[in-house]
């Protein structure tokens, strides 16, 4: 059962449903509205407005387009969806709903790094040829019988799922939550994933990758993608932007620039610690967020003279705002 589920619900079950949960939304100290202090585009949604959108009985892709406006995470579509007396009663079945229509690339939504809801409609046509993801709740039906790891291999190909979706699969059969998969980790796990499919993604099995699973657009970046990109000429910066924009690591960018020729082999890891202590310090308006992501601020700067000093975290205008282990 998916959220697309919900949109067929019957008029006389909702509105049954819709008084239980109402009420109990009404009792919580904490209403939906209280929620919404720092969502991404600044909006503020009373209860009662989150009420009069549900009771226009919306359809899941209405849905997902408001959460998705607003900047929302899943425990804030939940929230919204209960407050408007809308879905399922039971929270963990709500939470299927929601994360199995998220799964469905052809619903074109993606969790980004940060686990907001994001639209991802304008890579959908390039990942129209994939398979369509089973529902959430039978994946992890599936991986409650402790699979071995070639249990899963055979699942996923007699599925006909791809390397990109195959990390969506063990992230969702194991409970993971995709926004709070490491960098370095999402990128082990898509050249696994790769390597048990037979999956040319470049490079071998030792680095120089040209493809690499993108969190945010929920789908892989390609070898043509990353090629005309870099066919700009980009400048570290621009760079770090567009790695920030896919959800990628310094590790998965280092080994795509290997894999395209642009740095040479033999430089790997002087490549690497370069890229690394820029976004350390931040020079370049971009850091690494704690989950290995880059990400647009943040860094540090140099306090005290060369010999010794420390090493603080920049400000939000730029300068030292606290002590930071170098």
């Amino acid at each position: 059962m998916s959220i697309s589920s919900v949109q067929n619900t019957s008029s006389s079950g909702n509105s049954a449903a819709q008084g239980t949960r109402a009420t109990a939304a009404d009792s919580s100290s904490a209403s939906f509205a209280a929620t919404l202090t720092q969502v991404s585009n600044g909006t503020r949604y009373t209860d009662a407005e989150v009420k009069s959108f549900f009771a226009g009985k919306p359809t899941a892709q209405q849905i997902a387009d408001k959460a998705a406006s607003l900047g929302l995470n899943e425990d804030q579509i939940a929230q919204a969806m209960t407050v408007g007396g809308y879905g399922a009663d039971d929270d963990d079945a709500l939470r299927n709903q929601i994360e199995s229509f998220v799964a469905t690339v052809g619903n074109g939504y993606t969790w980004d790094a940060n686990g907001t809801l994001k639209s991802m409609k304008s890579s959908v046509q390039a990942a129209s040829n994939d398979k369509a993801m089973p529902a959430a709740q039978d994946i992890k039906a599936f991986y409650a019988t402790n699979p071995s790891d070639a249990q899963v291999t055979a699942k996923v190909k007699s599925l006909g799922l791809n390397a990109a979706q195959m990390v969506q699969f063990q992230a969702t059969g194991t409970g993971l939550n995709m926004s709070q998969i490491s960098a370095p980790v999402l990128e082990t796990m898509y050249v696994d994933a790769a390597n048990r499919l037979g999956t040319d993604i470049g490079g071998g099995k030792h680095g120089g990758w040209t493809s690499y699973f993108s969190p945010t657009l929920g789908r892989a970046v390609t070898k043509s993608e990353m090629q005309t990109f870099f066919a700009s000429n980009p400048s570290q910066s621009q760079i770090f932007k567009k790695a920030s924009e896919l959800g990628l690591g310094v590790s998965a960018v280092n080994n795509m620039m290997i894999g395209l020729g642009i740095t040479k082999a033999e430089n790997m890891n002087s490549a690497f610690a370069q890229m690394d202590f820029s976004l350390y310090k931040g020079d370049e308006g971009y850091s690494v967020d704690q989950y290995g992501h880059i990400v647009a601020g943040g860094g540090h700067t140099w306090s005290g003279s060369a010999d010794s000093g420390t090493w603080e975290l920049r400000s939000s205008a730029g300068g030292p705002s606290a002590k930071a282990t170098a």
